[in-house]
C-alpha cells in the first residue's frame, strides 16, 4: 500500500509541524505508514481537487490536512482511497480513517478500553510512552477536559506477552485516574455505583451552575438515586437555602474551603441523602470581587457525618472550566463511593 499525505498552508504561514507528526505518529501507531509528503497553498482553490486527483492516480491512500474545500473527495475512488483531516483530524483518524483502513486492509484486531480522569492530553501521551516502546500494540487516546478513554489496540500481529504487559503498566500508571475499565461516562458509572452502593445523592453547585445535575438526570433511572439538586447561585441561596454561616462568607468569602464543606453539609445534615457533592469557584471570564484568580474552585463531598474538601485551580474558557470543575465533582464522588 503506498500513502501520502497532502498538506495546504497559508503561504505566509510556516508549516505546523506539529500537527504533521501527530497525524503521521498517530497513523504510525496504527501501522498504516505514510510514504510522501506534499505541500500546495490553500488559497489556490481552483486547483485544489485537480492536484488531489493527480496524486490519486499514484496513490493507494492519501490523507488530505487542512483542505478549505468542502470533502467531497472524501472516501473510496476506483479501489483508491481519499481522507480529509479538517477540524478534530486526529479523532477522525482514530475513529474513521483507521477503521476503514483495517476493514480494508483486512487488519483484524482487539481492544480493551480504560477511562482516566484527571490528566491533560500531554501527561497521558507522555505516560504511554513510556509503556508502548518495543510493544506491537497501539493506544487512541479520546477526550477533553481532563476526561479521556484509552483503547489499548491489539492486531494479528501482537503477542499475548505485548497485550499483557501493556495493560499491567497501563493500570499501574494510571492507578490514581482510572474510574473505569469500559466505556462509560462519569455519570453513567456514578449513577450505576449508587444503585450498587443504594446510596441517595444530593448536589449542591454554584460555579457548575446545575451542570452536574442535568448529566445526572440524562441518565435512565437516575431518579431512584438522586433527591435534589440545588443551585446556590447567590450568597444568599448558600445562607438560606444550604444554612451556610454568614460569617464564613464574609471572613472566607463564597469562594472557599469553608463555604464548600458547608454547602456539602447543608444538604447532608438532615439524612435525605447519603452523600452530597457541592461546588464554588470563578468560572471567568473575569474574577469576582474578591480578588481570586478565574479558574480556582473547591469541591466538597460528604459522606457519612465527614466531609471532605479539594481545592483546584483550571485553565481554560469559562465553558471548559464549568465542565472541568463538574466532572472533577462527579469523578470524587464515584472515588468515594467505591470507597463505601
Amino acid at each position: 500500500m503506498k500513502s501520502c499525505l497532502v498538506l495546504f498552508k497559508n503561504p505566509k504561514e510556516l508549516i505546523d509541524f506539529k500537527t504533521v507528526n501527530s497525524v503521521l505518529d498517530t497513523l504510525n501507531g496504527a501501522n498504516f505508514s505514510v510514504d510522501d509528503i506534499f505541500t500546495f497553498s490553500n488559497t489556490e482553490n481552483n486547483l485544489i481537487c485537480e492536484e488531489i486527483n493527480k496524486i490519486r492516480q499514484s496513490y493507494d491512500t492519501v490523507y488530505v490536512l487542512n483542505c478549505n474545500q468542502e470533502s467531497k473527495l472524501d472516501g473510496d475512488f476506483d479501489q483508491k482511497a481519499v481522507y480529509y483531516l479538517d477540524g478534530n483530524y486526529k479523532e477522525k483518524l482514530i475513529r474513521e480513517v483507521i477503521p476503514s483502513l483495517n476493514q480494508r486492509y483486512s487488519v483484524k484486531y482487539g481492544k480493551v478500553v480504560f477511562k482516566v480522569f484527571g490528566l491533560t492530553e500531554q501527561e497521558i501521551a507522555e505516560k504511554l510512552n513510556k509503556i508502548k516502546d518495543g510493544l506491537r500494540v497501539r493506544f487512541n487516546v479520546v477526550g477533553q477536559n481532563l476526561d479521556y478513554k484509552i483503547e489499548i489496540i491489539y492486531d494479528d500481529k501482537s503477542t499475548k506477552m505485548d497485550y499483557d504487559f501493556a495493560q499491567k503498566e497501563l493500570i499501574l500508571n494510571f492507578k490514581d485516574n482510572i474510574y473505569a475499565e469500559k466505556d462509560v461516562t462519569l455519570e453513567q458509572l456514578l449513577v450505576e455505583l449508587l444503585k450498587l452502593r443504594k446510596c441517595v445523592l444530593g448536589v449542591a453547585e454554584s460555579f457548575t451552575g446545575g451542570n452536574i445535575s442535568a448529566k445526572i438526570t440524562s441518565v435512565s433511572g437516575s431518579s431512584s438515586v438522586f433527591y435534589e439538586g440545588i443551585v446556590s447561585y447567590n450568597e444568599r441561596a448558600k445562607i438560606n437555602r444550604l444554612g451556610v454561616n454568614e460569617e464564613s462568607i464574609e471572613k472566607y468569602k463564597p469562594v472557599s474551603g469553608q463555604v464548600a464543606g458547608e454547602m456539602a453539609y447543608g444538604l447532608i445534615k438532615d439524612k435525605n441523602v447519603d452523600i452530597a457533592v457541592s461546588t464554588t469557584g470563578i468560572a471567568g471570564p473575569n474574577s469576582d470581587d474578591s480578588g481570586f484568580p478565574v479558574g480556582r474552585c473547591y469541591i466538597g463531598v460528604a459522606y457519612g457525618g465527614e466531609v471532605s474538601v479539594y481545592h483546584y485551580e483550571f485553565d481554560g474558557n469559562r465553558e471548559e472550566i464549568t465542565e472541568k470543575g463538574t466532572k472533577t465533582a462527579m469523578f470524587l464522588a464515584v472515588k468515594k463511593i467505591k470507597n463505601i
